[in-house]
């Protein structure tokens, strides 16, 4: 894709997510989407056509606007090699970063290899909480993954360079990010894992 995907956030609405040569998938399946054609994605998770939208959101009298929150302050740790962030503010909780306590303390006693394996942990987080700094260490290699995987249940993940017409999150990077479709979320338009509390949302 060389332009970055558009994502727009309508009030109390819908997102649309635009894109060249998207690859889309929903539920592990890919999607037919012709280039450059705006895809409108549910966000009051009430849409009878999921995860299209199909104007539910104006019967319902959904608020798409997020929940005033006191923010909290983003966590760094500082290894040898590198310094990785995180913000709590942006986790959606799906625990990709386990590895990352054991691999910290590989890092401080000297593993060469740890520094590689802590970046890669830290790309494979979804919502973008995580990013690291670093001198010497090689950039992960870039998964094959669909630019939006909307998940079974859950939330939009947008997997490349993306702008949208939202406040990014402190230290967010460029290219990852989460959003919600469910309704629920106290920080929309991300997703903080409340879909988790829907029984039955697909």
């Amino acid at each position: 894709m060389s332009k970055p995907l558009s994502v727009t956030v309508f009030e109390n609405g819908p997102m649309k997510i635009v894109g060249e040569a998207m690859t889309l998938r929903y539920c592990g399946k890919a999607l037919t989407v012709e280039d450059g054609s705006p895809v409108f994605v549910c966000r009051c998770g009430e849409s009878s056509n999921p995860p299209f939208c199909d104007g539910s959101h104006s019967k319902t009298g959904f608020n798409g606007a997020g929940t005033e929150a006191t923010l909290k302050d983003v966590h760094v740790w500082e290894g040898k090699t590198l310094r990785t962030f995180f913000n709590p503010n942006a986790c959606m909780h799906v625990f990709y970063c386990k590895p990352l306590k054991e691999l910290r303390k590989r890092e401080l006693a000297g593993d060469a290899d740890a520094a590689a394996e802590i970046a890669k942990v830290v790309r494979s987080c979804p919502s973008g909480a995580l990013s690291y700094e670093g001198k010497d260490v090689a950039a992960p290699q870039a998964a094959d993954l669909a630019e939006v995987e909307i998940m079974e249940g859950g939330e939009v993940r947008i997997q490349c360079d993306f702008e949208i017409n939202a406040e990014l999150q402190e230290r967010q990077v460029s290219d990852r990010a989460t959003l919600c479709r469910c309704g629920l979320s106290k920080n929309k338009p991300w997703c903080d894992g409340q879909h988790k509390k829907r029984d039955g949302f697909r």
